[in-house]
């Protein structure tokens, strides 16, 4: 039986996102992928727990994600590092950057900046369509030579893995000396301790205890600094709105996220 999962992936994903750049047509501009939008669609799953240990990166958040590319404050907010700030990073045409579970609007981006020296990867590439190549990667054992990587990118993936300090290391390992790896994760602000679940924790319970079925822990900000620090990175916390509150409100930018910049 043809569902309607399996009808949308018979149409050539072009038609698609043709389509919805017809359906959702308006006078705002997506930061991300440039597409004239009538607004933002809400995000966020709006669970208790979010909300009460104010889950950045899981909390509602209103007129936050783009229809057409689909990023929303969390992607606009490394674009605008990348290419709004003086503190970002600078593409040049031997730039090399692996981008793991490769977002949408900005996997595109990242693309066209530098396109001979971008790979995405993830777990299951098959669950891609805007990208005619994304390649296999395990954090448990990156496919890429040591110090190999100028940019890494991995966001919201450190709390699927069950060895974050092996995929920390792994992500050390293939990073130039030099590079930045930007690694983001939902950060509870008013959690104390940072929780750890079991494999034997059911769905409902990790709904109940961190906010979605399939998350294996739930950081905290000094503990996940932390974390980062002990696999030996630099870590720098980059606030836009420290560094262009102006700028930061225009891209409706979440207040309360912080890119973690990790360098080796």
């Amino acid at each position: 039986m043809l569902t309607k999962k399996k009808i949308g992936r018979l149409i050539p994903y072009p038609v698609i996102e043709n389509g919805r750049r017809v359906i959702n047509a308006g006078p705002n501009r997506c930061r991300v992928c440039g597409a004239r939008v009538r607004r933002l669609h809400d995000t966020g799953y709006g669970y208790e727990v979010l909300e009460r240990l104010q889950v950045v990166g899981g909390m509602r958040r209103f007129s936050d994600q783009c229809p057409i590319c689909h990023s929303s404050s969390r992607e606009r907010l490394i674009w605008f590092w990348l290419s709004q700030t003086g503190k970002g990073f600078r593409f040049a045409s031997n730039i090399t950057t692996a981008h793991l579970a490769p977002e949408k609007g900005l996997s595109r981006k990242l693309r066209d900046a530098a396109p001979a020296g971008y790979t995405a990867y993830d777990f299951e590439p098959s669950r891609y369509r805007h990208l005619a190549r994304v390649e296999h990667a395990d954090l448990s054992k990156l496919p890429m030579a040591d110090d190999s990587v100028d940019l890494f990118i991995c966001n919201h993936v450190l709390e699927h893995v069950p060895d974050v300090p092996l995929a920390l290391a792994q992500i050390r390992r293939v990073l130039k000396p030099g590079g930045t790896a930007i690694l983001q994760v939902p950060i509870a602000m008013k959690l104390e301790e940072t929780i750890e679940l079991g494999h034997d924790v059911t769905q409902d319970d990790r709904i109940r205890l961190v906010g979605q079925d399939d998350h294996l822990r739930l950081f905290n900000q000094p503990q996940y600094r932390a974390t980062l620090e002990g696999a030996g990175f630099e870590v720098e916390l980059y606030d836009a709105f420290e560094d262009n509150d102006r700028l930061a409100t225009q891209w409706q930018l979440d207040p309360f996220e912080k890119l973690h910049l990790c360098r080796k």
